[in-house]
């Protein structure tokens, strides 16, 4: 009986709860680093690029395993995607002993396992349980719940009454996860067109059929330059508003508006393109919109006073991850990509914008502006003009022409 349900296709929102609940684990746990900046820094005596290395490890993984997660996702399916939990649970364990710079560098990257294989799969995973017109929106819906979980992060972080404890508790977390998750996760094996389709790629294959379109190398730069810059402001947005006189719990709870708004657009976002996105020049519009707004947001939003701070930084967040979702599924439309592809694809698109966040906040901006956070922040509002300037040639003729 059990098997008879795995195989139903009402089964894809057991799928989708799991998914949910995997990507929350590593998002969690990475953003407690966020609000615990100053302990970790004054207790390690870190300097600000050693806590940003610290802070962005979790994006290493990214680097590491965006492209080849998508690889391996359509050559061997859901399996590669438990191994890159247990990975994070085995991180988020080893760092409760907190140990030193490496120690934490290393369980840091991997953290970040999970949630580089569960952003890079879920289109194709979501797409062989639902149809494809629901694919954006439940994609979405993984995506928020990564931001709420950022924002639980953030937000409860500083209430812990050590570092250790804090990470303990996402250590006890992880071991809850692996539990539901081993005996409810399946992949799905059907005769329909969406099964037919994703059948297993040969890595070759896979790499050069993506390698080599033009549209997914640009679907990289619209979301490198909307995830990189609000990507890199958690790293320095806690310490921003504590340098203006805020405690750590403030400037935690203050910093979960951004990742409210990612929340919030991940859900509300695709039913507005939905329901205006219906032609390419409307989708220009909206794209060129919203990078706009973030540029704008993350520039300045962070300097605003009294209830105005919470609303800018929520909008910062509201704008910067509202495509993210749509950028994300577009390469199923694309022709010479498909379902078949579409794990090479998204591993493409998320190790470009991810290697973006792991070096423009680590390895650029943190040694130029140094404490000057004015300078840093203006340094990020410039990289959703990528997006902004780009917005003209969106590779969505595809999309409109199947319809």
């Amino acid at each position: 009986m059990f098997r008879r349900m795995k195989s139903s296709p009402q089964y894809g929102y057991m799928i989708l709860f799991l998914l949910c609940l995997g990507i929350a684990l590593p998002d969690f746990g990475q953003f407690q680093v966020s609000s615990l900046a100053d302990k970790l820094r004054a207790a390690m005596d870190l300097s600000q690029s050693q806590y940003s290395t610290i802070a962005t490890a979790p994006l290493l993984a990214g680097i590491i395993f965006g492209f080849l997660s998508g690889v391996l996702m359509d050559r061997f399916g859901i399996k590669v995607v438990t191994v890159s939990l247990v990975l994070t649970s085995a991180g988020l364990v080893m760092r409760v002993p907190r140990g030193n710079f490496a120690t934490l560098y290393i369980s840091g990257i991997l953290i970040g396992c999970a949630a580089t294989f569960i952003n890079t799969t879920a289109p194709k995973i979501i797409g062989q349980w639902f149809p494809r017109e629901k694919t954006t929106q439940f994609t979405g819906v993984v995506l928020a719940i990564a931001n709420l979980s950022m924002a639980l992060g953030i937000g409860t972080a500083a209430l812990f009454s050590s570092v250790q404890a804090a990470f303990l508790f996402s250590a006890a977390l992880a071991v809850v996860t692996l539990a539901v998750w081993f005996p409810f996760i399946t992949e799905r094996k059907g005769k329909d067109e969406a099964s037919a389709e994703g059948k297993s790629a040969p890595i070759l294959e896979s790499i050069k059929a993506v390698g080599k379109h033009g549209g997914v190398w640009l679907v990289s730069l619209f979301c490198l330059g909307s995830v990189a810059a609000i990507g890199s402001v958690s790293v320095f947005l806690p310490q921003a508003l504590m340098s203006r006189g805020m405690t750590a719990v403030q400037a935690g709870w203050y910093s979960m508006a951004v990742t409210l708004g990612n929340c919030v657009t991940n859900f509300v976002s695709p039913a507005i393109i939905r329901r205006f996105g219906t032609s390419r020049k409307r989708l220009t519009v909206m794209v060129a919109l919203y990078s706009l707004g973030e540029a704008v947001f993350v520039a300045l939003g962070w300097r605003a006073s009294g209830a105005l701070l919470p609303v800018l930084l929520f909008l910062s967040g509201f704008c910067a991850m509202g495509f993210l979702a749509f950028y994300q599924t577009i390469p199923l439309s694309l022709k010479g990509v498909g379902q078949r592809y579409n794990g090479t694809a998204v591993g493409l698109i998320i190790t470009v914008q991810l290697a973006a966040s792991v070096v423009l906040p680590s390895y650029v901006i943190a040694p130029i502006a140094g404490d000057d956070y004015r300078m840093i922040f203006l340094m990020l509002g410039a990289l959703p003009l990528i997006p902004l300037i780009l917005s003209p040639f969106l590779p969505v003729k595809d999309m409109f022409e199947k319809k």
